[in-house]
């Protein structure tokens, strides 16, 4: 069996998809993508692979070459990261994204008839790679509001996880500063030696017109973010059942307006 190759159409196709995976791979990875760069990882992953597939006799070692070597260098040069761990997952995503929409070109042109189905297909691709970006996202949100955290009271510190709610906009109204709120157990063995004094400030939530919550004011409170810690001075806790959090990954709901302080 005999095949007719186009040159022109392959590398136009590979170096279409090649730049799609690239720029799919910097969204994931939430990286700068800087385009000139990106296009010329394009062109010379698309030209070193054609030129090997014309002077290579034997596939298999075509094959090994290509995956092993081009593409990695493909995706160093797109990105030139220097974290190995960070291009290895710039690798593995562009890698998936090529294999899928080559897949999807395959697909088309033998199943649905011809290559005008691949546009089809290729936007398809796009979509549910946008998608995922998007859930990724979210997720990293979800994990980029959840702090570590350190409480200095007068017993010792404490070590809790807090959550960053920008619905949380309690104002402690005697003195002004942002309420977070608190598991009450975690503050448990204080609150039986009577280490810290409970008062009472008013609070109204979805459901409940007014209410009364306890709150106590501890020493302080380290927010362990990234890059650096952010220290509260004298912060006002609300005391709350545990029913009150979803789930278990944090102790404390941070208060919207704790970041700006």
């Amino acid at each position: 069996m005999k095949y007719e190759l186009y040159v022109d159409l392959w590398f136009v196709t590979n170096f279409t998809m090649d730049a799609i995976a690239l720029w799919v791979a910097g969204r994931i990875m939430k990286q700068r993508i800087r385009f000139k760069w990106l296009l010329l990882a394009s062109f010379i992953g698309t030209a070193v692979s054609i030129s090997l597939f014309l002077l290579l006799n034997h596939y298999t070692w075509y094959q090994i070459i290509v995956h092993l070597l081009v593409n990695p260098m493909m995706v160093w040069i797109c990105f030139q990261g220097r974290e190995k761990k960070v291009f290895l997952c710039q690798w593995a995503i562009t890698y998936l994204a090529v294999v899928l929409l080559g897949g999807l070109m395959q697909w088309s042109i033998f199943y649905l008839g011809g290559e005008k189905f691949f546009i089809i297909c290729l936007v398809g691709a796009l979509l549910f790679l946008g998608l995922v970006e998007k859930m990724l996202g979210y997720f990293q949100r979800q994990k980029d509001t959840v702090f570590n955290l350190l409480l200095v009271t007068q017993e010792g510190n404490l070590k809790a996880k807090g959550f960053f709610d920008t619905g949380n906009l309690l104002i402690d109204p005697t003195l002004g500063r942002p309420v977070h709120i608190i598991k009450k157990d975690i503050l448990k063995e204080q609150l039986e030696k009577e280490m810290l004094l409970v008062r009472l400030i008013p609070f109204h939530s979805l459901g409940r017109e007014h209410g009364l919550l306890e709150a106590v004011t501890i020493e302080g409170m380290y927010i362990l973010r990234e890059g650096h810690p952010l220290y509260l001075e004298r912060p006002v806790l609300g005391l709350a059942e545990e029913k009150l959090f979803q789930d278990d990954r944090y102790d404390v709901i941070l208060n919207g307006k704790s970041m700006e302080i």
